[in-house]
């Protein structure tokens, strides 16, 4: 770190963990960017919730708030609904996506990166 503060986060993990730390902001666009090369369409959104498929072959519906062009804090977002075949719960340790489906508890660590 700048100020040369350490915590010895080591001395509780077993020898065969480890615990990776990213920049999300890094991480995260590199991901947006290689989805849309590959013909992914980015949506600026917040996921509010998520119906399952009742049957082989029918689709999730992804509700979310769209924030398409607008920027800021106080930003509302239009409502809009997505249907799809397939659902990526990639939004990071506090998952939206996982609190959803009650996917359970599950073991994490928050790291914090000084700059």
């Amino acid at each position: 770190s700048p100020t040369n503060k350490e915590v010895q986060i080591g001395q509780t993990l077993k020898d065969d963990e480890y615990i990776g730390m990213v920049r999300r902001e890094v991480l995260d666009d590199f991901l947006r960017q290689r989805a849309k090369k590959n013909g992914a369409t980015l949506i600026n959104g917040l996921f509010m919730g998520m119906t399952l498929p009742e049957k082989k072959g029918d689709s999730y519906v992804m509700t979310y708030n769209d924030y398409d062009g607008e920027e800021g804090n106080a930003r509302k977002g239009e409502k809009k609904t997505l249907e799809v075949d397939v659902v990526i719960g990639a939004d990071g340790a506090n998952s939206r996506v996982a609190k959803d489906i009650e996917a359970g508890d599950y073991e994490y660590a928050i790291a914090f990166q000084e700059r």
